[in-house]
């Protein structure tokens, strides 16, 4: 006998974002863990196994099996930063729920912050007199800064 797919559930609301904790209502089965399953262990290749789709129903699964968040967690997830190799196929990491969180600031951004006020003028002087006129209009006129 052929099998029939099952209809979606009408209490199913499709996830948008990125599953993280505070994203998830732990009050929906179909989110209460569903942050859980994000970088599994020995997963390579990116953070998520499985459409959110999919790992939603994971999720219920897990409530319908009577699992229940009564404990603090151990562990928190820390997204893949643009200075770890491969960060875009990172699935990025698990670390003790203490760990300070990662500094995804640009390295730019990191560098400059480290400046003194007076070496902030003279890097802006120097950065300034390095720019095209095409450059140096586009810079004075605020058009594509980066905020």
């Amino acid at each position: 006998m052929p099998r029939v797919a099952k209809a979606i559930p009408d209490d199913f609301k499709k996830f948008v974002g990125f599953p993280t904790r505070e994203k998830c209502d732990p009050n929906n089965p179909y989110q209460m863990f569903l942050w859980c399953l994000v970088a599994m262990p020995y997963q390579e290749g990116g953070q998520l196994a499985m459409p959110i789709d999919y790992l939603q129903f994971v999720s219920k699964r897990l409530y319908d099996l009577g699992l229940r968040q009564v404990e603090e967690r151990t562990l928190k997830y820390q997204f893949p930063i643009d200075t770890d190799p491969n960060w875009l196929s990172n699935p990025g990491h698990w670390v003790d729920a203490d760990a300070p969180d990662n500094d995804d600031r640009r390295p730019v951004v990191k560098a400059v912050d480290q400046l003194k006020p007076q070496q902030l003028s003279e890097l802006a002087t120097e950065l300034i007199a390095r720019m095209t006129p095409g450059q140096r209009k586009i810079f004075l006129n605020g058009e594509n800064v980066v905020e």
